[in-house]
């Protein structure tokens, strides 16, 4: 009897399955179709105008196009709008779109063919200007670039670096959407080496690999088991209840989310605020790294921008007059998104460590002074988890 029921209970779903489907309260009218439009041209895509048809059954427009990858693309406008963007293109070009209107029920009028032309796609365009003189260069343990992102467009710079066998390995992969900005590849020899970059989008369009070799110019990592707190009048440096001194900063913990592996001072302390260290010897930097306390990243006490002080002969009374100002840095979230939001990629960047070219050379000193002078969520007190410092120590 069991059997025979559920044969029962099978038979009559797969009868009415078809009824359990949903489906629209109505069919409308069928729309007219698109018969007026213009179209601008835009990096990697365009935007049509156009006059909507006369249908009180209208619900939305849509570009239908195919991308280079051969996939079909459906871009859709509501009924209170008159423009409608194609984009994803992967070149510079004319391309076939089919605007088609939508009624109720998903009624479609006739399709309207035109033809859009579009400009360079982003990722193209700042290859392109990767390309010029002097935006790909040797720096300290690798290469730097400098890149032009001009529409802020999602775009991913691949860089890679032959080995010693000259076959192709990852170097580095970094996600951006800010118009402008450097990128830094390292921990490289001293010794010439071919380099390629290749940018991606979010469509999966890949460009050429730009090419190239280069001499990393020679750095170090300094030496933490040298560094020592060097407490000024001025400064602040008395740790918040539960964490960790400015000696956690060179402990070798650059992830820790917490305790006393963790730099934090005292909130209410105000901006700018300051500490100083000595490194145990005499050091021109090339860059520094800069760890902030996990899952505070791009907000409450993570440094937004501050300052690096160096000297040989600090007075006691925690003055400037001694001090020589190194350089005046800014945290960057690539994602660009305000305060509050965050992407993997920008975590994943911060994660990493944020990382600060130097470029005063030259000059050595073993005195240095970190001053805050703005944190990204606004608070008045500071926490960071690791600072690593790389460059050439210096004998007298």
């Amino acid at each position: 009897m069991l059997n025979i029921g559920c044969i029962f209970l099978c038979i009559l779903f797969n009868g009415c399955k078809d009824t359990l489907e949903p489906a629209p309260l109505r069919s409308g009218d069928k729309p007219q179709a698109i018969t007026a439009y213009k179209v601008q041209p835009i990096a990697g895509g365009a935007i049509i105008t156009y006059d909507l048809p006369v249908s009180q059954d209208l619900r939305y427009v849509k570009a239908v196009y195919t991308l280079g990858d051969g996939s079909i693309r459906e871009n859709k406008s509501s009924l209170y709008k008159n423009t409608i963007t194609v984009d994803g293109f992967a070149t510079a070009g004319e391309y076939p779109v089919e605007l088609i209107a939508v009624g109720v029920g998903e009624i479609e009028s006739d399709p309207t063919s035109l033809n859009v032309t579009t400009l360079t796609p982003p990722y193209l365009r700042t290859l392109e200007l990767l390309g010029k003189e002097n935006n790909m260069m040797s720096t300290f343990g690798g290469i730097r670039l400098q890149f032009e992102n001009e529409t802020e467009a999602p775009i991913v710079i691949h860089i890679l670096a032959k080995d010693d066998g000259g076959e192709w390995k990852p170097a580095l992969d970094h996600y951006t959407r800010l118009p402008n900005g450097v990128v830094n590849v390292r921990g490289y020899p001293a010794e010439e080496r071919t380099f390629g970059v290749y940018i991606t989008d979010r469509w999966n369009n890949r460009s050429d690999t730009l090419t190239g070799t280069y001499l990393p110019i020679f750095e170090m990592m300094m030496d933490k088991s040298l560094f020592k707190t060097y407490n000024l009048a001025t400064d602040e440096y008395t740790a918040h209840a539960g964490f960790g001194t400015v000696n956690a900063l060179w402990n070798g913990v650059s992830d820790a989310d917490g305790g006393t592996n963790i730099f934090h001072t005292r909130p209410g302390t105000g901006m700018p605020q300051h500490f100083t260290f000595d490194m145990g010897v005499k050091a021109t930097l090339s860059r520094f790294v800069m760890h902030s306390r996990r899952n505070h990243e791009y907000r409450f006490n993570h440094p937004q921008r501050f300052e690096l002080w160096g000297s040989n002969e600090p007075t006691s009374d925690g003055g400037w007059d001694s001090w020589t100002l190194i350089g005046t840095f800014s945290s960057i979230k690539p994602s660009g998104l305000p305060l509050g939001e965050q992407t993997a990629d920008d975590l994943a960047y911060a994660r990493a460590g944020e990382e600060f070219d130097v470029e005063m050379e030259g000059q050595a000193f073993r005195y240095w002074r970190w001053k805050t002078l703005e944190t990204w969520g606004g608070n008045s007190d500071v926490s960071m988890a690791e600072l690593t410092f790389y460059g050439e120590t210096k004998v007298d």
